[in-house]
């Protein structure tokens, strides 16, 4: 992943996105977040590559972990949460060198650390790892989720959303929009037209297939597109003494 691209994107990246997704990608957080209650209510969320923060924001737990590499991007979380009410405290980071910014509001806590999925390490261990429309921009995505499952409890899940390749027919035409449409809107509103045309071919480069192979030790419970052949939702239980 380019984090360049991230840190020039940041302060237009929602709007972007709800433009170019006609709003679609805002319905598809409400259906998982919808998905993920049922399972699980509240404790330790890791949300990674959490962008503007927006999937941790909505998910709202008493403790979550946001893992975001784009300095830009985290300065977007720090306003977004500073406008929900959580104010920045002193924290003296032990466990690990790269940047972390602890916030709260409360009894509620967010914790923003400035880390790839392939480094990070937490002082704890998270109940809910969330992964929205992340994994395509993992730099080793075996090796990201192999250290992510490090970070998980037994018993805990692991919920993620992604675009992968689909040979429907319909996915087609949506694959040409992100080709050929969406960069055209990206360079208009955040002259990113270059940056964008990596997209489609991000999502052609992913297969649902690869993803699961990384979770032998998980149950499926589950797993649906969304909407588009294109986006897939898969939630996972992680096997262990607490399944």
């Amino acid at each position: 992943m380019d984090i360049k691209i991230y840190d020039k994107l940041a302060k237009k990246y929602d709007l972007a996105t709800k433009i170019v997704s006609f709003g679609i990608e805002e319905l598809w957080r409400w259906m998982f977040k919808r998905e993920i209650k049922k399972h699980i209510k509240n404790g330790v969320l890791l949300d990674v590559a959490s962008a503007t923060g927006e999937m941790a924001r909505v998910l709202d737990f008493d403790k979550m972990y946001l893992v975001e590499p784009s300095s830009e991007m985290v300065k977007v979380i720090v306003e977004k949460f500073e406008k929900e009410g959580y104010k920045k405290e002193n924290f003296e980071v032990v466990f690990q060198e790269r940047p972390h910014i602890k916030m709260k509001k409360d009894k509620k806590e967010v914790i923003i650390i400035q880390d790839t999925a392939e480094n990070v390490k937490l002082e704890e261990k998270a109940d809910l790892i969330t992964a929205f429309m992340a994994l395509r921009n993992f730099d080793d995505l075996k090796k990201g989720i192999k250290n992510l499952d490090s970070l998980l409890n037994d018993g805990g899940y692991f919920a993620i959303v992604e675009m992968v390749k689909s040979d429907s027919l319909i996915a087609k035409p949506i694959l040409w929009y992100m080709n050929n449409v969406v960069p055209i809107i990206a360079g208009f509103l955040v002259g990113m037209k270059e940056e964008y045309k990596l997209l489609g071919k991000s999502i052609d480069s992913l297969k649902e297939e690869e993803i699961l192979e990384n979770f032998k030790n998980y149950e499926i419970i589950k797993k649906q597109k969304l909407i588009f052949p294109i986006a897939t939702m898969i939630i996972m239980r992680k096997n262990g003494k607490d399944s």
